[in-house]
């Protein structure tokens, strides 16, 4: 329990902290509704004449696409920061303190990214409402698609802290991050729904972790079912349990490998 408190306090601060940048941080996303802007238009030549495609209507997919792209944007890329870390040696500060140090760096991140999750989701919510009109179903919905979005964040966090910790053997992360976000991209489902995949990759993307950051979040929010929603936070729970286990393990071989270059 005591544990648990220590974490809690660093996502406090970090939460606290980073309201301070919040009017810069909000100026700098008005290019996220260029984003929705140039999706619509893309989106709505695809559609043409057609009411729906693999079960969506276009008001449907363009909602979709406002909050796969949300949790997009709220991450927090922290591989950089551990990546960093490693680099300059100054992770062998780190170890000393009476905390995990893959606990601090998720409770940080996640302190970030909640306090950028709520402007996105506005800016989202506005420029959808603007382009294709209000959802139906949304305030349904809401409370649920809130719960595996934040659930898709964390799992963002722990794959990258993952990603960095892997600089302990190759200093350079940034290409393992690049395909990371490439595979949320496309078998994620961020850019499309993955029911339009064929039938044949539809349920092999679904199973995949990728999915249950993107895809499941955004499906539960606009077209919600219980069962949607019980198969992303079950999907979630076990891939974020995977996840970090999968972490600790890393870190458990980096510090036989730590060694300070420069710092």
């Amino acid at each position: 329990m005591g544990s648990l408190r220590k974490y809690a306090a660093i996502f406090r601060y970090t939460f606290r902290d980073q309201l301070a940048y919040m009017p810069a941080f909000i100026t700098g996303q008005i290019f996220f509704v260029v984003i929705i802007f140039v999706f619509f238009s893309l989106w709505k030549v695809i559609y043409g004449t057609k009411v729906l495609l693999a079960g969506l209507s276009l008001s449907q997919t363009l909602w979709y696409l406002t909050f796969t792209e949300t949790v997009e944007l709220s991450k927090c890329r922290i591989f950089q920061t551990v990546q960093n870390e490693i680099k300059d040696g100054s992770i062998a500060y780190a170890l000393n303190r009476p905390y995990s140090y893959y606990g601090f760096q998720t409770a940080r991140a996640m302190g970030e990214s909640l306090v950028k999750l709520a402007p996105i989701m506005v800016l989202g919510f506005l420029s959808a409402l603007l382009f294709v009109g209000p959802l139906p179903g949304y305030l349904g919905a809401l409370p649920f698609g809130l719960i595996l979005i934040i659930g898709g964040l964390l799992l963002n966090t722990l794959w990258m802290l993952n990603i960095g910790l892997l600089a302990f053997w190759t200093e350079d992360v940034t290409p393992f991050y690049w395909i990371f976000q490439k595979l949320i991209f496309i078998l994620g489902g961020m850019f499309f729904p993955i029911d339009l995949f064929p039938d044949w990759l539809q349920g092999t993307a679904r199973a995949l972790p990728f999915a249950y950051s993107a895809y499941w979040p955004a499906l539960t929010m606009v077209s919600f079912s219980r069962e949607a929603f019980l198969t992303g936070l079950a999907g979630q729970g076990i891939y974020i349990a995977l996840l970090t286990l999968t972490g600790a393990a890393l870190f458990r071989g980096a510090l036989r490998k730590v060694h300070v270059q420069g710092g």
